[in-house]
C-alpha cells in the first residue's frame, strides 16, 4: 500500500501516474481545455484520427476526406485514454463510475467492440501499452501492473506479488518492458530498471540505475539506450541516458521541473517536451539546443517533419524547426483548443471545443474542421 504521510504519497504518486501523452500528477477527470471545453484525447494513426469526443464516445475521422468512418459509444465509461494499434484493432482504456473501468479492444474498420475488460481504475491516463501479445495496463494507485491478451482479453499476469512497485508506463524492445521500479517496504529508495518478460511477467535482468527522487516522465527508448528522468527537491529535475546492454549512464543534464506535465516525444536523437516551456535536448550529448518560455502552458505537442507542434495560448496552434527553434508559422483557430496534437499522412490535427477536429496543412493552412456529431459528415471549411 501507497504510505499515509502526505509528503511521501505525494510524490510517489506524481511518480507512478506517468503517462503516454498528458500530465503526470493531475487525474485527467479534473482537466480543462484551454478553451473551457473538456479535455481529450486524441490519436492518430495510418492517416485516420480517433478522438474522444465525450463521456464513454470515441470518433474515427478519416484524415484525408474529412469525415466521420464510426462513432463508437459506451455508457459506462467517461473519459477514455490515448490509443495503442494493431494493423486491424485499437486498445484504449476507459474511466467508469464507480471504479468500473475497461480496457477496450475495437476493430478499427467498424469501430465495434471485440472485447471489454475490467481494470482496476487507473489515475492520470493509463493509457495502454502494446509488449508482444499482451497489452499491458497500470495500476496507478497501487504501483502494479496487468498484463492481457491482445487477442482474447484474458487476464494473463500482474505484478502484485512482486516485492516492486511499479512506475508505468515502460519502455517496449521486442516483447520486454523496461520498467523504473523501487522497493515496496521502502517507498523513498532508490529507483530500478528493471527488464520484465512480456510473456509472463517475470523480471529476468536488472540494471545498475539510479535515479535521483520520484521519476518525472515514463521510461522512453533511444536506439539501444533509455531516457530517463528524475526529481529531487533539492537538485531539481533531471534527464539521463542509460545504455540498455550494460546500464552504463552516458549523460545526465538539468532540465526544468514542469517536464513532468507532458509525455515528451522523441525523434531522431532530439528529445521534445513541451509544458510551461518549449525544451529540447541533443540526445547524443545530453546539451539543450533550443528552449522558450510559453505564456500558458502547452497541450501535448507533436513532432513530425523535423517539425514540433504545440499550442501558444488558448486558440493557436505553432510549428517550429528542429532542432533550431525558428518559429515556422503560427494558425490561430476559430474555437478553444480541448485536446493534445496529433499528426498523421502529412497533416496536424488538434481538437477544439467540445465537437470539432481542427485539420491543418504541414504549412500552417487551416484546412477543415470537422463536425464529430455528424457520423458520416464531411468537413467544412476545406480550402481549395
Amino acid at each position: 500500500m501507497i504510505p499515509e504521510n502526505s509528503k511521501v504519497r505525494k510524490s510517489i504518486l506524481c511518480g507512478i501516474a506517468a503517462l503516454v501523452v498528458i500530465t503526470a500528477c493531475v487525474d485527467v477527470r479534473y482537466l480543462a481545455g484551454q478553451g473551457g471545453a473538456s479535455f481529450a484525447f486524441i490519436s492518430a494513426d495510418d492517416g485516420k484520427v480517433y478522438a474522444d469526443a465525450g463521456p464513454g464516445r470515441l470518433v474515427a475521422v478519416d484524415g484525408k476526406a474529412g469525415s466521420v468512418l464510426w462513432d463508437f459509444r459506451s455508457e459506462n465509461l467517461s473519459v477514455l485514454t490515448t490509443a495503442a494499434f494493431r494493423p486491424n484493432a485499437l486498445f484504449v482504456a476507459g474511466l467508469g463510475s464507480d471504479s468500473n473501468s475497461e480496457l477496450i479492444r475495437l476493430n478499427l474498420a467498424s469501430g465495434k467492440a471485440d472485447w471489454h475488460a475490467p481494470i482496476a481504475e487507473p489515475g492520470g491516463n493509463a493509457s495502454p501499452v502494446l509488449c508482444g501479445e499482451e497489452v499491458l495496463v497500470g495500476d496507478w494507485w497501487h504501483g502494479g501492473v496487468y498484463a492481457y491478451s491482445a487477442a482474447t482479453g484474458r487476464s494473463d499476469w500482474n505484478t502484485h506479488s512482486l516485492p516492486f512497485m511499479f512506475i508505468f508506463p515502460p519502455a517496449v524492445v521486442d516483447s520486454t518492458g523496461f520498467f523504473l521500479v523501487f522497493d515496496k517496504k521502502e517507498p523513498e529508495s532508490i529507483q530500478r530498471l528493471i527488464a520484465v518478460s512480456c510473456g509472463n511477467g517475470q523480471p529476468h535482468s536488472a540494471l545498475p540505475v539510479q535515479v535521483d527522487g520520484a521519476s518525472r516522465t515514463p521510461v522512453l527508448r533511444w536506439g539501444n539506450s533509455l531516457i530517463l528522468s528524475g526529481y529531487d527537491r533539492l537538485i531539481g529535475t533531471s534527464l539521463k541516458a542509460i545504455r540498455i546492454q550494460d546500464g552504463v549512464q552516458l549523460w545526465s543534464a538539468s532540465v526544468p521541473d514542469d517536464i513532468c506535465r507532458y509525455t515528451p516525444v522523441i525523434q531522431d536523437d532530439l528529445f521534445v517536451a513541451g509544458a510551461g516551456s518549449l525544451w529540447v535536448v541533443d540526445l547524443r550529448t545530453g546539451k539543450t539546443v533550443f528552449s522558450d518560455a510559453l505564456p500558458i502552458p502547452s497541450v501535448p505537442v507533436a513532432v513530425a517533419n523535423d517539425l514540433v507542434f504545440f499550442s501558444r495560448g488558448s486558440r493557436t496552434v505553432e510549428a517550429r524547426e528542429l532542432p533550431s527553434g525558428r518559429l515556422r508559422w503560427r494558425a490561430k483557430l476559430k474555437g478553444g483548443i480541448s485536446s493534445n496534437i496529433a499528426v498523421t499522412d502529412g497533416r496536424v490535427y488538434v481538437k477544439i471545443g467540445d465537437h470539432e477536429l481542427a485539420k491543418l496543412r504541414l504549412t500552417g493552412e487551416i484546412d477543415s474542421y470537422v463536425d464529430l456529431e455528424k457520423p458520416g459528415s464531411s468537413a467544412s471549411g476545406v480550402l481549395h
